[in-house]
């Protein structure tokens, strides 16, 4: 049987992130890739509402593209970046390797439809503003992740921001967008629940304002 495209994408739940970095809760595949789809459309939105000087993206393709970033893993397994990239020559091995897993992931839809999710699978072969959007999200959550198991008092972590930081510093030049994400949303990654649920039962800052008009009256 030759469409499994779904099966096989739905096992991305089994793919275990940050294997050697003890976690303190572990992190899969799918749930990452959801995540990287929400900052890549917002990173998205971002660019259209706030750098309006730039060219407008599509923000839900970004989202689209997110998701599917990773589908190959689900037949290569999660390789940890810090090995992956420690070493040109096994940068290539991996990129070797994506690059079958790819052909095979796109094998696995109907012919008719293999056009559609070709350009969704095949993304690290591709060098787009649109993949830069996508890369910059996935680093992203990897420093989110990050900041959370450091509030969770999980040193594993210290290296891994150190690193992404230094990362994140050569995305913010090429795109503000990170930018402003990183100073408008990423701090909250290091807030408790009850931080958070407080947070949102605060009034925004136009009821705020208004709040302010009619004590001065």
């Amino acid at each position: 049987m030759r469409n499994v495209f779904f099966a096989l994408m739905s096992r991305m739940q089994n793919i275990q992130r940050w294997s050697k970095s003890n976690p303190t809760r572990s992190e899969n595949v799918a749930e990452h890739s959801l995540q990287v789809a929400m900052f890549a459309h917002c990173l998205g939105v971002i660019r259209n509402t706030i750098y309006t000087d730039r060219p407008k993206v599509n923000e839900d393709k970004l989202a689209t593209l997110a998701l599917f970033h990773d589908g190959p893993e689900v037949l290569t397994e999660d390789v940890n970046s810090l090995i992956k990239y420690s070493d040109n020559r096994m940068l290539n091995l991996c990129r070797e390797m994506e690059h079958i897993a790819c052909d095979m992931m796109v094998n696995t839809v109907p012919e008719e439809m293999a056009d559609i999710y070709r350009p969704l699978i095949q993304q690290h072969e591709q060098g787009s503003e649109e993949g830069l959007f996508v890369k910059a999200a996935d680093i992203l959550s990897a420093y989110a992740k990050a900041l959370s198991e450091l509030r969770a008092n999980n040193t594993e972590f210290k290296g891994t921001k150190e690193k992404l930081d230094k990362v994140l510093a050569d995305y913010c030049e090429r795109l503000p967008e990170v930018g402003y994400f990183m100073e408008k949303f990423m701090p909250s990654f290091m807030l408790t629940i009850d931080d958070l649920v407080d947070a949102a039962f605060m009034p925004s800052d136009g009821e705020q304002q208004a709040l302010h008009r009619r004590r001065v009256i």
